[in-house]
């Protein structure tokens, strides 16, 4: 009897399976960690980008009641502000509790601009010229800080009041 080699085997053996599936693993894993890195980092990026918004609509919505005022207080803390207006008042404040900031305007209900991203807000009338009004804020939120500055004149200030 002989015995006869196959020298020319076609196919894979087990052990050679068994690595390229772990391989392939390796690469598929790496991919899904790039994939979701990008993904935590978007999300979070959009979110600064609707905070920032956020803070600047309320900003424009300030200066603009601020142009129009008559006349202008700020309590002690500086932390809440009420304008006066030819058509009435509104009042902006503080609320460090709630890290958000709130508005209402005289008859209605109170208003919230911006909640849990607000970590402080001033308000100051400038002592030398008392038509002048600035606001800040500052902001934090997915560990990045923003903070925006104002400096705007209330345009129909009576003098003497």
């Amino acid at each position: 009897m002989r015995i006869t080699k196959v020298k020319n085997r076609a196919g894979l053996t087990l052990l050679e399976v068994m690595v390229a599936i772990g391989i392939a693993c390796i690469v598929l894993l790496a991919i899904a960690v790039v994939i979701v890195g990008g993904q935590r980092s978007m999300d979070r990026t959009l979110q600064q980008a609707n905070i920032q918004r956020d803070a600047s609509r309320t900003m424009l919505k300030m200066k603009h009641f601020i142009r129009s005022a008559t006349n202008a207080e700020v309590n002690p803390d500086g932390n809440e502000m009420t304008i006066y207006c030819s058509s009435g008042w509104i009042r902006f404040w503080f609320v460090p509790a709630r890290k958000g900031l709130l508005c209402q305007l005289e008859g209605e209900e109170e208003q919230t601009l911006l909640d849990g991203v607000v970590n402080n807000a001033t308000f100051e009338i400038d002592p030398v010229n008392n038509k002048t009004m600035n606001v800040e804020f500052e902001l934090n939120n997915c560990g990045s800080e923003i903070r925006l500055l104002s400096t705007t004149m209330m345009r129909n200030h009576k003098t003497g009041t």
